[in-house]
């Protein structure tokens, strides 16, 4: 049994690391002009970089999280965040766009291991009907960090550089990596022995439906959130004649409070609704995500920079309310002993079939449209698909929930 204190200081370590993880994979967008000037690249070649480290990223997720589910979950997360921040700090010494791809393209692996893992040590730390409040918690690191990244990329690259940038925030994870191994190990509620093989739990979750819905719901919002997140500075920058320390002051800071509230709000209305509604995880991001769709038309087309702000909040406030329902809803489907499979598997194919390909492709229209407004556009399109997916699968949760309380009660 693990003490209250020990959990909370897990909690804490893991959420700083989420925080960090983020800040390093967001500290790109608020780079962009900078790193376009000095390198001379096409929109569409900005936005590969974030696509080599999207791929990377996902391919390498459900192998690190086949060692997740078999070896010491705290060992992995400190070593996967130490792998990422050498590699962010690489990114201060390139000087060529291949250079910078690589680097780029190995904090994709370091960032694979530590998602995989983290929110299978939450769900075993904590009670089902605390676990979206306490998965909550740590999805703050999500808002948070991507904020403090965009802001951080803004005002580093304008006054140091876009190279001191990176090499500045690589310490934090260096740091975090130690704190890791301090942690103690939670008892999963299945012990590692008798593991399915790899094909075996490839099986299993492909056959479980609601994790292949959960999938492409949270697909299609992911093509919307990042290739929206990464392109809106320079979109402000570029098409509304704004400063870029503007642009990323503005976008992040309506990140850090939507993003901390939605997420919040989000987790503890799924908790709430959860003992009246079964599918209340998938409810609870459907109706996010479709109030999110008008307010993002409007945050594109508005032109004040007073009006701007109200609708950047509303729409990522309204986004974020489906990051903790959603990853609760896997751990409430899938089989404790492939759950950091379960999680790496989710991560490779959200990421491959969403901002993957989302940057690249909002920047390719905006290169043959000479327009960012119309690639931006494609946000969002796929938010509302992403909603309708959920709301028509939410039956399949309920299903796919007491089957699982089945087979684990028939196990004891």
């Amino acid at each position: 049994m693990i003490a209250n204190r020990d959990k909370a200081f897990a909690l804490v370590v893991l959420t700083s690391i989420n925080l960090v993880n983020y800040l390093s994979r967001f500290l790109l967008p608020g780079l962009l002009p900078f790193i376009q000037t000095e390198l001379h690249l096409s929109d569409a070649q900005l936005g590969f970089l974030h696509s080599a480290f999207t791929f990377i990223y996902a391919f390498a997720a459900p192998f690190l999280g086949y060692l997740g589910d078999r070896m010491s979950r705290k060992w992995v997360a400190s070593a996967t965040v130490f792998l990422w921040s050498l590699a962010s700090a690489g990114s201060g010494f390139t000087h060529s766009y291949r250079a910078l791809i690589a680097t780029r393209a190995w904090v994709g692996i370091g960032e694979a291991g530590y998602g995989s893992v983290a929110p299978t040590m939450i769900t075993d730390l904590y009670s089902e009907n605390v676990r979206s409040r306490m998965l909550s918690v740590y999805f703050i690191g999500a808002p948070l960090g991507s904020a403090l990244g965009i802001i951080s990329g803004g005002f580093l690259g304008h006054h140091f550089g876009w190279r001191t940038a990176f090499l500045i925030t690589a310490i934090p994870g260096i740091a975090l990596a130690v704190l890791a191994l301090m942690m103690k190990e939670p008892p999963r509620q299945t012990p590692p022995t008798g593991q399915p093989s790899f094909r075996e739990t490839i099986a299993l979750l492909f056959r479980t439906r609601s994790y292949l819905i959960n999938v492409l719901a949270t697909a299609a919002v992911t093509f919307a959130t990042v290739g929206l997140a990464y392109w809106f500075p320079t979109f402000l920058f570029r098409m509304r004649g704004w400063k870029m320390t503007q642009a990323t002051q503005l976008f992040g800071a309506m990140t850090v409070v939507a993003g901390i509230a939605g997420t919040m709000f989000g987790g503890f209305i799924a908790d709430l609704w959860r003992k009246e509604n079964k599918r209340a995880y998938f409810h609870v991001a459907a109706i996010g995500m479709l109030l999110a769709v008008p307010m993002t038309i409007a945050a594109i087309f508005i032109h004040g920079k007073i009006w701007v702000s109200p609708f950047v909040f509303l729409s990522e406030f309204f986004l974020f309310f489906n990051i903790s329902p959603l990853n609760s809803a896997i751990m409430s489907v899938v089989h404790p002993r492939m759950r950091a499979t379960g999680m790496a598997i989710n991560i490779l194919l959200i990421h491959l079939f969403g901002d993957a390909i989302s940057t690249v492709v909002i920047g390719k229209i905006s290169d043959i449209t000479d327009s960012l407004t119309a690639g931006l556009l494609l946000g969002p399109i796929m938010i509302l698909v992403g909603g309708v997916i959920l709301l028509l699968g939410a039956k399949q949760l309920e299903t796919d929930q007491l089957e699982l309380q089945r087979a684990l009660v028939s196990q004891r």
